[in-house]
């Protein structure tokens, strides 16, 4: 092996158990402009640890001098922002082979906690964020407030919903998937170059770069920690499970593995997410544990999930991605799952600590966060016709988490999702039909931060069509917000006036309530 390789190796296996290698193991390269233009941000917090990021980027990425040379990085972590009060402080490898990536698990912090951030290379300082630790699982807890996002297609306008998501000041934001649109940038829209789809490694590095690029979706990664999950377009349109199901033609394990590690790169998550060791993500095939709980306190268990991973191929009911269900019998087959068997077992077990019989430490509220709509939704199109891509392709995996809701009277169930490009707020019963059997839980999904909803459809038809919706808006980009005390959970639906303004107008498109022990939400405006 030759010494350059030996180097390498032996700095990712460095990177993989959290050590720092001898400086003089490599040589240094100069960095003559300020490596932080992708700004920083926070994750996976939990009551005494959280994980801060950061990638260290070149001005022209083409002409690096220190694209090979693995680079020493410091972060100081303290009570202040002026950073005269330290509680951790250390150094990191940024790896060439993770795109110079940082991912530093602090661990050992007191609960319910507000801290400052910041990293420190070769004489230059990163912009300072801010995060927080959460209260203990048994601690009470007074109040919450998170946003939820998902959908922000770089190409198709101005991240301007972050500006007013930054004015809300959320405790926390979740978001659920669609992170970057792997189809690149086509002919004609409003911002960013021309590129092809993302098929290798370098061509997602740049999806996210670009959209790290967007001092919006900055300023707000430095606001608060994030909770992440991934939907479709972080490897490509409708992609199922981790051998690319049914894709043959334009997918590849290559492909999945290629996507998966750019997402890894740019997200605030622990590096105990790559199942197997950083090794596995860099040689491949590597598979991520995205799905997690987290709980805030006695307040709240997220219960965030993986819709792509592992999933069954969709159904080839129909065309286009639409069927209808009475003719198509392999969407209700009970052997199909959209989260996978192991999965939904993990997901179960959640469910059973959220009994009566564990009131002594269950959550009053927990929060199913997951992609898209997991309660019926049909579309007039050629008929009644369902998307076969989510939840309504996968009719028995939806049953048994409606089952195990029901089975284990889980307190205050919500579910929240995302993906239609539409606000969307529906009740989920126990079905088989739209309106069928008592209400299990109330759902909420979000509209896009930029990208347009599908077709010429109007709210209205959808409601029609759809008598357990109690709300659609189809033309308006933005985000959920939530207000939670243990009694009550309070959503907006933030719309922004225009996706082509950089500094928008925001405005609240409706607002709803949900008492605890009722899962019927209430409109209130």
């Amino acid at each position: 092996m030759s010494m350059s390789r030996r180097r390498w190796w032996q700095a990712a296996l460095a990177q993989s158990l959290g050590l720092l290698l001898p400086t003089g193991l490599w040589a240094h390269a100069p960095i003559e402009a300020n490596p932080f233009s992708l700004g920083v941000a926070s994750g996976a917090p939990s009551d005494s640890s959280v994980v801060l990021w950061t990638r260290l980027m070149p001005p022209n990425p083409y002409r690096n001098p220190w694209a090979d040379v693995p680079l020493e990085v410091r972060w100081e972590l303290a009570l202040d922002e002026g950073f005269t009060q330290l509680v951790q402080q250390g150094r990191h490898t940024a790896l060439p082979a993770l795109a110079h990536s940082v991912h530093v698990e602090v661990t050992g912090l007191p609960a319910a906690q507000r801290l400052f951030y910041r990293f420190r290379v070769a004489g230059f300082i990163s912009p300072a964020g801010q995060t927080r630790t959460l209260p203990s699982p048994q601690q009470e807890v007074g109040s919450l407030r998170f946003a939820f996002a998902s959908c922000q297609r770089y190409h198709a306008g101005h991240f301007g919903a972050y500006r007013a998501m930054l004015a809300d000041q959320p405790d926390l934001v979740v978001f659920l998937g669609d992170y970057i649109y792997e189809s690149g940038g086509r002919v004609g829209e409003f911002r960013g170059p021309v590129s092809a789809a993302a098929t290798a490694l370098n061509d997602y590095r740049e999806l996210y770069a670009l959209a790290r690029s967007d001092l919006a979706l900055q300023a707000m990664h430095a606001a608060c920690p994030w909770l992440v999950t991934w939907d479709d377009h972080e490897v490509f349109n409708d992609y199922a499970g981790g051998p690319l199901q049914g894709h043959a033609r334009w997918g590849s394990v290559a492909r999945r593995c290629a996507a998966y590690q750019a997402w890894y790169e740019h997200m605030p998550v622990s590096p105990r997410a790559v199942l197997g060791g950083l090794q596995a993500l860099l040689t491949g095939p590597a598979a991520l544990q995205v799905y997690q709980r987290v709980p805030v306190g006695r307040l709240a268990m997220f219960h965030l999930l993986d819709t792509r991973q592992y999933r069954d191929d969709a159904v080839r009911c129909g065309m286009a991605g639409l069927f209808k269900a009475d003719d198509c019998d392999a969407a209700r087959d009970p052997a199909r799952s959209l989260l996978g068997r192991e999965q939904e077992a993990w997901l179960q077990q959640g469910l059973q600590q959220q009994s009566p019989a564990q009131a002594a430490s269950r959550q009053h509220w927990n929060l199913i966060c997951q992609p898209t709509t997991v309660s019926p939704r049909l579309l007039p199109v050629l008929g009644e016709r369902s998307f076969s891509d989510g939840w309504d392709g996968y009719a028995a995996s939806r049953q048994r988490l409606i089952n195990g809701l029901q089975q284990h009277q889980v307190s205050g169930p919500v579910i929240l999702g995302g993906d239609i490009h539409e606000h969307w707020a529906a009740h989920l019963h126990s079905g088989p039909g739209l309106t069928q059997g008592p209400i299990v839980a109330p759902e909420f999904c979000c509209t896009s931060i930029t990208s347009r909803a599908f077709g010429g459809l109007s709210s209205a038809e959808i409601m029609g069509l759809n008598p357990h919706v109690q709300f659609s808006a189809r033309q308006q980009r933005g985000y959920g917000l939530v207000n939670m005390t243990p009694e009550r959970l309070h959503v907006q639906m933030r719309v922004i006036d225009d996706v082509l303004k950089e500094w928008p107008s925001v405005g609240t498109a409706t607002q709803f309530e949900v008492a605890q022990g009722n899962p019927s939400m209430r409109r209130l405006v």
